[in-house]
């Protein structure tokens, strides 16, 4: 019992840990994308995005893979965590680095394929952050899986600071794109450096077998692969279908651009609405960290009633509150648009509306597809990802050619990504049944859906008035999901004691 209590103090310390640092992560990203957006207007930021997209494919699967890989490793053997660290960077003098230098020399490849060979150069600037990326996600790793969350969360709200600092900076000093793409390289580089220093670096690089960490890493990179064309082919699609639009109807471009420029703009307003649709996702990526480490120990101790329920408990948690975040972007979308980003960006309100309800599905799909990772069933995480991603791909290919650029064409990219969305969250939840018996009941699945259909009815009806009353009426809208869940009875007084028992337990 002293144990169980141990670790649910430590779970709970680290939820706070790194739900701290990722609010702060979130904010200051939020700030960069907020910020170029007004800077630089929706043409370079939407080129910005183009190259953000694309190097992120490559960069979030480095991150999420590389971190799961030696946390896993830590927890199985904390006093091997020194040697698990020592492997990780030697695996990544043979993986990170040189993919870090493939993807930078096939820049003209990347250009050709968004149909806008001026931004190679960018492309091969970023593979700068591919590199720092590998070897400092090795540290994060290493302080995850020795549960030094509060190392975690430190080195998150550094490199926010850094990259937000650094990238703004650069756009207000009249720098562009290059000067924002540089900054993002040049605040890699120096939390590698931080990283190392803070978490300590191995006291030996010989130490440790690189094998199982390789392994795990290349069984995961896989999934990690699908979930980050998923996240992203939307847009990417719509720069390279939106170009054609525009070149097939010449008499539509503005004057002064070209196709590649207005597919730049339309990159930009889409950029905007998911960087609102995905807060649902983003707010709950703390609970992945946080579970990976405690499945993982309870699929090592073959202790099956309490990996469900961490199952149970975290899904149940993670639907309720990505589904309040997402009622109220649905509820009021054109609004909320206006209060970050001004009247440019308001044709992406629609969008926004089907994208925010697709990212609640997003954010159950993530979790269930980290459980089934942890628990080495990565090839049940891979199957769904690939059906979730081909849906999408095959729904975008179609429908943005059909679409005249502006809303509508916004509004398929978002409604065919939602859809898909929503086929993934409910493919893995029938996984996460037959492999371990338990999913977010189906009871809880209807009450949450009637706070959303009650969170949604009330925003229609509040008429809009200014930003600050929009705010006003968001809030209202996020009360009414809350008086419908207590109301049903799907949040109660176990939920309130378990809340302020974990606050008593941190104080």
């Amino acid at each position: 019992m002293a144990t169980g209590k141990s670790e649910a103090v430590s779970a709970g310390r680290g939820v706070i840990y790194i739900a701290f640092a990722k609010i702060y992560f979130l904010v200051a990203g939020a700030a960069i994308e907020f910020g170029l957006a007004r800077i630089v207007g929706a043409y370079l930021y939407g080129a910005y995005s183009v190259v953000a997209a694309w190097v992120s494919n490559i960069n979030n699967v480095m991150v999420t893979g590389t971190i799961q890989a030696v946390s896993r490793q830590t927890t199985e053997a904390p006093e091997r965590a020194d040697e698990v660290k020592a492997a990780g960077i030697r695996m990544h003098l043979v993986i990170g680095l040189p993919l870090a230098v493939v993807y930078s020399a096939l820049a003209p490849v990347w250009a050709r394929l968004v149909h806008d060979p001026d931004k190679t150069g960018l492309f091969a600037l970023s593979g700068g952050i591919v590199a720092a990326y590998a070897f400092y996600t090795v540290f994060i790793g290493s302080a995850n899986g020795m549960r030094a969350f509060h190392k975690q969360a430190g080195l998150d709200i550094t490199f926010a600071t850094l990259r937000a600092g650094g990238v703004l900076g650069a756009a207000l000093v009249g720098l562009g794109v290059w000067g924002a793409v540089g900054a993002w390289v040049a605040a890699a580089g120096a939390i590698l450096v931080i990283a190392a220093v803070w978490v300590g670096p191995p006291r030996s690089l010989r130490g440790g077998d690189v094998r199982p960490m390789a392994t795990f890493l290349g069984g995961v990179a896989l999934y990690l692969i699908l979930i980050n064309l998923l996240m992203s082919v939307d847009q990417l699609l719509l720069k390279r279908l939106s170009t054609e639009w525009f070149l097939a109807h010449p008499d539509l471009v503005a004057a002064g651009k070209d196709a590649s420029d207005m597919a730049d703009q339309q990159v930009g307003f889409y950029r905007a609405v998911q960087n609102l649709a995905r807060l649902p996702y983003q707010l709950l990526i703390a609970a992945t960290f946080v579970v990976f480490p405690l499945v993982s120990r309870a699929t090592f101790e073959h202790d099956l009633d309490k990996t469900r329920r961490y199952v149970r408990t975290t899904l149940r948690y993670s639907l309720i509150f990505s589904a309040l975040m997402g009622a109220v972007l649905a509820a009021k979308p054109t609004g909320l648009m206006l209060v970050p980003y001004g009247a440019e960006y308001a044709v992406g309100g629609p969008a926004l509306a089907v994208l925010a309800l697709g990212n609640v599905a997003f954010a159950v799909f993530t979790i269930a597809g980290t459980i089934l990772n942890s628990a080495g069933r990565t090839r049940d995480a891979v199957t769904v990802a690939f059906v979730t991603l081909a849906s999408s791909t095959v729904a975008l290919w179609i429908g943005i050619p059909r679409a005249v650029p502006g809303e509508t064409m916004l509004l398929t990219c978002g409604a065919a990504t939602a859809a898909a969305m929503a086929v993934g969250a409910l493919a893995s939840g029938w996984l996460l049944v037959r492999r371990f018996g338990a999913f977010v009941r189906p009871l809880t699945l209807v009450r949450v859906g009637l706070a959303t259909v009650a969170a949604i009815a009330l925003g229609r009806v509040l008429p809009s008035a200014g930003k600050l009353v929009t705010l006003a009426e968001a809030a209202a809208c996020a009360a009414a999901f809350v008086v419908v869940l207590v109301a049903t009875g799907e949040l109660g007084r176990a939920d309130v004691a378990a809340i302020r028992g974990g606050l008593r337990r941190e104080s």
